[in-house]
């Protein structure tokens, strides 16, 4: 199997991005997350969906930019 097609466990994925494996199976029930593939009573994440979503969810800043106009009293 070619790295493209890799599978990770909710564990090993929980790994990569430093989360409780139980915020995903929270995702799963929610229906946010990657996609994911159930194998019998397993769940697994293909490679190619996990980079999907992180560069999907990739963001520049957090910080919201609110421009207002001021006026000068002349």
């Amino acid at each position: 199997m070619n790295q493209e097609n890799s599978l990770l466990s909710t564990k090993l994925l929980s790994r990569r991005w430093n989360i409780a494996p139980r915020t995903l199976e929270r995702w799963r029930t929610e229906g946010r997350g990657p996609q994911f593939v159930r194998i019998g009573r397993h769940v697994r994440y293909r490679l190619t969906d996990i980079i999907d979503f992180e560069v999907t969810n990739t963001q520049a800043s957090s910080a919201t930019h609110h421009l207002s106009a001021v006026r000068c009293a002349a």
